[in-house]
């Protein structure tokens, strides 16, 4: 790469001097206004001459490749980023169900495991509560959770504490 530069810089400088020697020496007037024309459409040939050599569809495979990997990269950072909202988004209906508990006076711990919707929005699917005393509180937690989160009786699981890992 700096073999290739270095000609081209010796080139664009060999034309400039050879044009100057060439303008110094002819004689005034029309002559001298076509041989300055003709100086510099050889001086622009030689520093438009790499443009030539341009390795165009290699140019092409390597644009192609970068955005596949750009598109990778893409996907993989989403991915990141929807898991880390995942659990944020579980964090915070767990402890939405922890408040709710606590509000009949119970005191338990929540676990919540969410599923991505068609619409790209994660939601309850699952709940596991550990700690419950009475049945009256629970069915009351049940209800409250299938009615605000929309998570029904049949995925609403209840243990005793020691029983949750």
């Amino acid at each position: 790469m700096m073999g290739a530069v270095k000609s081209w810089l010796l080139a664009v400088i060999s034309v400039s001097l050879l044009c100057a020697v060439a303008d110094a020496l002819m004689p005034s007037g029309a002559v001298k206004r076509v041989g300055r024309l003709v100086c510099g459409l050889v001086l622009m040939g030689a520093i438009l001459s790499p443009v030539a050599n341009l390795d165009v569809d290699g140019g092409r495979r390597w644009l192609d490749s970068y955005f596949a990997s750009v598109r990778v990269r893409e996907v993989e950072l989403e991915e990141t980023v929807n898991g880390q909202m995942k659990v944020i988004i579980e964090e915070e209906y767990a402890a939405y169900i922890l408040d709710k508990a606590a509000q009949l006076g119970l005191d338990c711990t929540v676990r919540v495991e969410c599923r991505l919707s068609e619409d790209g929005l994660y939601l309850p699917h699952r709940t596991e509560v550990a700690g419950l005393g009475t049945a009256a509180a629970q069915k009351q937690l049940i209800q409250v959770i299938a009615e605000d989160l929309g998570v029904p009786a049949e995925r609403q699981f209840y243990a005793e504490e020691e029983e949750m890992p």
